[in-house]
């Protein structure tokens, strides 16, 4: 099914090793300078994500981050879950390494709102650890991250925080050059990686256009030993004629290819572009040696924007048309097929102060089907629909800046009767109300303290609702509850920053309280047709804190020249209050120091 080392793999490795040699010699170079004392060191990237305002990074209320340029580019791994796990707060569910999603301070699936330009994704990740998400690392320029549910802007779900791709495939300003692009290769890891991305741009000062396509290939992992672990080659017999996997993790080999093209046209008070995009991908699931997936997803995005429009400020609209599948095959036999498709579209009001008084308001709408038909139907077809209205605003009163945001969310889930497991068919209703404040003082020239308090209500998903049937990717029968009541928590952080200097360091902690945490819990039942153990969505009390720190030393910070060394640590303390155990599948303390 995947390709064979070719000649074209062999010259990447040379060409590869030559770079790596060149960009050693270039760096060996570099003299050892430090900054002045009590200067910035480096220029702060603005974030648009958590805050529609544009503030910088170091201005944020939020716990924020930026990954962009040549550090984006040596992070950059197949998966966006892997590309960002190294990132303060953030672990990936890493169900192999072909399927990964971010996990932010404990909490995955839907309570991470996944985006991409500032609308949702729309796949089918948050069904599952083995499904993928829809993004190729490749094409995107810049990741932003909000940690917490301050992030309200962009659903209640967002309730763990938001990831929000840019690929700046739309062009939003106009070109200063009638043709310009840029290409990039890469080669390497224990996947033995050979991926390309080239993108071109072209236009005036009236219209631009934008072209880009990616390929990228990876073989089956390499390992230091055995596929298998010693506890399980001893208890768990292979079948007969089935040799032992060693040195090489079967089913891991991944093949994506995918481009789009794009358009835009500006005015003397804004712009309005399109684009079309396509993304294929075949990977291997680990978990069943002879199980691949094979996922294409085409997407229909509009961007516009009309300034000065008397008390508006800004008017901003964001659209997106997404038709994703995914099959998965037993070797070359169609399994479960899944589907989700739809759109959403946001509008953003930025407002002119009145008074000290500066914000945006909006609106947002979505509708998507989504449906499991197959094998493995664990979910029958339900389509989810959701209008919303968002506020975010924002009061200096001396050195402190002061914010609040809220958000209103109607949600209807109506579930077709598809199969007798899943009669009758089914719709709800419900309205979410969540909140958040926050104030950043600034003291001593060179520091801040941050801190945000929210209360969240997110309303339950289909999986939660309407499950009820096996997965056998994560060896379970899954029973969702009909009668689900909404998700409710009350969260703070609180973080000291020290924004100048030599060394830049920013401390925190946090508290997330659920008075009801929808959770996928084992009942100690066997499905009898399947042989699976049954888990059951269910509400209980939980309790997830921890602690955030960071800290980099400019040991070289120079026009022309720089190098860092980066101390990171985090840890998630998550407890299940009405069992008093832990809650699953959350990251252990991570330690880290490395140089940039």
């Amino acid at each position: 099914m995947f390709a064979e080392i070719s000649t074209w793999k062999i010259l990447m490795k040379l060409a590869s090793r030559h770079l790596l040699i060149a960009a050693a010699s270039l760096s060996a170079t570099a003299n050892a300078q430090q900054p002045a004392p009590g200067t910035i060191t480096e220029a702060p990237p603005v974030i648009v994500t958590a805050n529609p305002l544009g503030s910088s990074l170091l201005d944020m209320v939020q716990p924020a981050g930026v990954l962009a340029g040549p550090k984006l580019g040596l992070r950059m791994e197949s998966t966006l879950g892997e590309t960002l796990a190294n990132e303060t707060g953030i672990s990936s569910s890493y169900f192999g390494p072909n399927a990964s999603r971010p996990i932010i301070r404990g909490l995955d699936g839907e309570r991470v709102r996944l985006l991409q330009n500032g609308v949702g994704v729309l796949d089918a990740s948050g069904a599952s650890q083995d499904h993928n998400p829809a993004i190729e690392p490749l094409i995107v320029d810049r990741i932003e991250i909000v940690r917490g549910p301050a992030a309200l802007l962009y659903g209640a779900s967002a309730v763990g925080g938001v990831i929000n791709a840019i690929d700046n495939r739309i062009p939003t300003t106009a070109g200063d050059k009638p043709v310009s692009g840029s290409a990039q290769l890469r080669y390497g890891g224990a996947g033995e990686e050979i991926g390309g991305v080239a993108k071109l741009d072209g236009g005036d000062e009236r219209f631009a256009l934008h072209v880009d396509a990616f390929k990228r290939e990876t073989w089956d992992l390499r390992i230091p030993g055995y596929a298998r672990s010693q506890r399980i080659r001893d208890t768990v017999s292979l079948a007969p004629g089935e040799q032992e996997a060693y040195g090489r993790l079967p089913n891991s080999a991944s093949s994506s290819v995918g481009g789009s093209v794009a358009g835009s046209m500006f005015f003397d008070r804004g712009f309005l572009g399109m684009s079309a995009a396509t993304y294929n991908t075949v990977y291997g699931t680990v978990a069943e040696p002879t199980v691949n997936i094979g996922m294409r997803q085409n997407r229909y995005d509009l961007s516009g924007e009309l300034r000065d429009l008397g008390f508006i400020e800004s008017a901003k609209v964001k659209a997106t048309y997404t038709d994703y599948q995914h099959t998965e095959y037993n070797v070359t036999d169609p399994g479960t097929l899944f589907t989700n498709k739809g759109y959403e579209t946001r509008l953003d009001f930025r407002h002119r102060k009145f008074g000290l008084v500066e914000g945006a308001f909006g609106m947002q709408a979505s509708n998507t089907r989504f449906q499991a038909l197959g094998d493995e139907a664990f979910i029958p077809p339900v389509t989810t629909k959701m209008l919303s209205g968002f506020l975010y605003e924002e009061l200096p009163v001396g050195p402190v800046r002061f914010s609040a945001g809220g958000r209103i969310d109607s949600v209807k889930l109506a579930a077709a009767e598809y199969l007798p497991n899943f009669a009758p068919a089914e719709s709800r209703s419900v309205t979410t109300g969540s909140g958040s404040l926050g104030a950043l003082l600034p003291f001593g020239g060179a520091y801040a303290i941050a801190t945000n308090l929210a209360y969240t209500e997110r309303a339950p998903n289909y999986a939660e609702v309407f499950a009820n049937g096996p997965h056998a990717a994560t060896g379970q029968f899954q029973v969702g509850d009909r009668s689900q009541k909404l998700e409710r928590s009350t969260a703070m952080d609180i973080s000291l920053r020290k924004r100048t200097g030599v060394i830049t360091a920013s401390i925190g902690a946090f508290y997330n309280k659920f008075d009801n945490f929808i959770s996928l819990l084992p009942t100690g039942l066997t499905d009898a047709t399947s042989g699976l153990p049954i888990f059951r969505f269910e509400g209980v009390k939980a309790t997830l804190k921890g602690i955030e720190a960071e800290a980099r030393w400019h040991v070289i910070d120079t026009p022309d020249r720089t190098f860092h060394l980066d101390f990171r640590t985090d840890y998630t303390r998550a407890e299940n209050d009405s069992a008093n155990d832990p809650l699953p599948r959350i990251s252990p303390l991570r330690v880290s120091l490395a140089g940039v």
